[in-house]
């Protein structure tokens, strides 16, 4: 009896008892669906998070004031322009700004919505990714002549003016000193992001000149600098000159600290492949089930099947044929459950990533891999019972009533 023959009986086997082969299927199914639905969850989070990161602003450093020493700093600790000038000059830096951010609100008429009002430059946009997609980001004019520029976000545009063409329209600031009119001159995408969400607290970002940000809240000094580091092997070095050059500069090294947005993403990652791993492990514990009822299963059918397989090996049936018989059944059985429970754990992968709002992602690579998990442990499974078979003694088998 040749491959494609153990194959048909096989199929013939399963149909003509079709509940107790799909009871014998469900633990394979549950196994195997959770398994592509935590694979599915887990590669759509960790693109999320690259994708987040990528629009918050890819070798992106952030050096900030060391908030945890707030009680012993001094006016001369923070940043300045000469200390900007100085980072400016260190070997692997693209492009740089001065940090200066502050939650407010921008209004036109009796509207009004929360925003976090950045100061730029124009190395704002390439540090941050920001794409504009009408008008123009901030310049080094606008940064030179104090201007009255805004860059808002179609989020804004559309919430202010009900419309994206908005280029040239004013929008008022409410700062805590007074109303002060902007001009719009250009509309940045909007996207929602894991990172920005996160720390601006659902707030979209807005965009002035530095300079004028600073004369607005009536400020001479900075609480951190923004820096795109040319290459990402360079990032820690980089980070730590920096940290280094301000410690030198201002006769104090323990003021300073630096947010790399990669090591954290590093580090959600890790958390991620732990979880998925764990969970996955759990759910191979369906599928050790799923493996032992296959087993049993086919016990039961060798059981039911003892003359027959007498009667073959009276007629001349080697032990390897009987053997490659019920492997086959049993593989069989534990593949179509891998079928079916990957279609499975597909649709509940789209649903959960759906409602968490980030693509289901499964690689053809997974696929494959699930289903040959599920012919191995139907061949496993199914070594006993087939033996078992395969080892009958024809004479007490024909006998068998």
């Amino acid at each position: 009896m040749n491959l494609l023959e153990n194959v048909v009986l096989a199929f013939s086997t399963i149909w003509a008892n079709k509940m107790r082969s799909f009871l014998t299927m469900l633990g394979i199914i549950i196994g195997i669906a959770a398994v592509v639905a935590i694979s599915a969850i887990g590669n759509g989070g960790k693109y999320q998070i690259q994708k987040s990161m990528e629009q918050f602003g890819t070798n992106r450093l952030m050096i900030y004031m060391n908030w945890e020493k707030q009680g012993d700093m001094k006016l001369r600790d923070f940043l300045n322009d000469r200390d900007i000038e100085a980072i400016k000059n260190l070997e692997g830096i693209e492009a740089i700004t001065p940090l200066y951010e502050d939650w407010s609100s921008i209004g036109v008429k009796n509207r009004h919505i929360d925003v976090v009002l950045v100061g730029a430059n124009a190395d704002s946009q390439a540090i941050t990714n920001v794409e504009v997609s009408k008008g123009r980001f901030i310049t080094d004019n606008d940064v030179e002549k104090y201007s009255n520029s805004i860059v808002i976000s179609e989020k804004e545009a559309r919430e202010l003016f009900g419309t994206t063409d908005v280029m040239g329209e004013i929008v008022t600031l409410n700062s805590y000193r007074g109303p002060v009119d902007f001009q719009v001159v250009g509309i940045t995408k909007y996207e929602e992001n894991f990172f920005s969400n996160t720390m601006n607290g659902g707030r979209a970002q807005v965009y002035v000149p530095i300079t004028t940000i600073m004369r607005v809240y009536n400020q001479t000094v900075y609480y951190g600098v923004n820096l795109k580091v040319a290459n990402r092997e360079d990032m820690d070095r980089v980070g730590q000159q920096v940290i280094n050059l301000l410690g030198r500069i201002h006769n104090n090294q323990n003021m300073y600290t630096v947010f790399n947005l990669e090591q954290m993403m590093q580090t959600i990652t890790g958390v991620i492949n732990t979880i998925t791993t764990v969970l996955a492990f759990i759910a191979g514990i369906a599928l050790l089930v799923g493996g032992i009822g296959i087993m049993n299963i086919m016990l039961v059918s060798v059981s039911e099947r003892i003359r027959e397989i007498g009667i073959k090996k009276a007629i001349g049936a080697k032990r390897s044929t009987i053997l490659l018989q019920f492997l086959t059944e049993s593989s069989i059985i534990a593949l179509i459950g891998g079928v079916v429970g990957i279609g499975i754990g597909f649709l509940l992968g789209t649903g959960a990533s759906f409602l968490l709002k980030m693509p289901p992602l499964i690689s053809l690579k997974e696929v494959l891999a699930t289903s040959l998990l599920a012919m191995v442990i139907g061949i496993v499974f199914g070594v006993y019972p087939a033996n078992r078979a395969a080892k009958m003694d024809p004479i007490e088998a024909l006998r068998y009533e």
